[in-house]
């Protein structure tokens, strides 16, 4: 998986990070990325009255993108109640906005954000900003964690990806409209304090990283790792979603302290009955601190069913 689309798998904060998209993808990318018979990974952790669905989710998809299989579709039919990492409110616009404001003022780094890379980036950092819809005083304005997340979902949106398209806009229409119930696994304000913690360091090499993935990506190019994910195919996304890949700072907030509070927080719902379907980005599924390692762990036995 590419960078970019791995750092904003793991962090679903629409309504800091998803800007506005455009609405339709171009016919060569709207049309190479149709799988014609998707079956992306579902887990299942269950006892006697309690049954948990683990959907491994992609935040963002190109319009007309092909993903729910017929098992997805079952379960949702059958979950009590939806899970994910954030839902879209106004009550969790304002956290989110507020936790923008703590972090952007008054502790901005007062450097331009082309300083704070390494020479040798500073004409793919000023490429890519030119490709967005905003100046660079716009990301000057940033800590540098948050220019990159920017950059990124900037980049995706001008090759035709969308938040609503995306699983989790899409599971939770389907269950408003049904009047089930739809709950937040994490504080996402929370999490944006986090990554305002990450060194100046893990910060700079995030951005460089981002930088060096749009750069290697043409706009419109058909997107490998969406249809491995729909096909359910894990292995990349186990390669990619490791310490190695990401940074220890950035896969520790990112990745591993999320996962050990799910795996609390599933532990913990697995004494109330009722069947659930917990759906989160597809990386907290995978590699060697994923939520199925560390279930079972704690002794709860993980079963793939599809």
């Amino acid at each position: 998986m590419r960078k970019r689309m791995a750092l904003c798998a793991m962090l679903a904060l629409p309504a800091l990070l998803l800007a506005p998209a455009s609405e339709a993808a171009s016919p060569a990318r709207q049309s190479s990325a149709l799988p014609a018979d998707p079956h992306p990974a579902i887990w299942k952790i269950a006892d006697a009255d309690t049954t948990i669905y683990l959907f491994g989710t992609t935040h963002a998809l190109p319009k007309g993108f092909r993903w729910q299989s017929p098992a997805l579709k079952k379960i949702v039919a059958q979950a009590d109640e939806l899970v994910l990492e954030t839902v879209d409110s106004p009550e969790a616009d304002k956290k989110a906005e507020g936790a923008v404001d703590d972090t952007i003022n008054p502790v901005v780094p007062d450097r331009p954000i082309v300083a704070r890379v390494a020479p040798d980036k500073q004409a793919l950092l000023k490429r890519a900003i030119a490709r967005t819809d905003f100046p660079e005083q716009f990301y000057d304005a940033m800590p540098t964690w948050m220019a990159s997340l920017v950059l990124a979902v900037e980049d995706m949106s001008k090759d035709g990806l969308s938040h609503d398209n995306g699983v989790e806009a899409v599971l939770q229409k389907a269950f408003a409209r049904a009047g089930r119930p739809i709950i937040a696994v994490e504080d996402g304000s929370a999490v944006l304090r986090q990554m305002h913690g990450l060194s100046e360091d893990a910060q700079r090499n995030m951005l460089e990283d981002t930088l060096e993935d749009m750069d290697a990506t043409e706009p419109n190019i058909p997107n490998e790792s969406d249809r491995a994910w729909a096909a359910g195919d894990v292995r990349q996304l186990d390669a990619d979603f490791t310490q190695e890949k990401l940074g220890a700072e950035l896969y520790n907030v990112l990745v591993r302290q999320r996962n050990i509070a799910w795996t609390g927080w599933l532990t913990n719902r697995m004494a109330k009955p009722g069947t659930v379907l917990f759906a989160v980005g597809a990386g907290h599924l995978a590699g060697p601190d994923s939520l199925q390692h560390l279930l079972s762990g704690n002794g709860i036995a993980v079963s793939r069913v599809d």
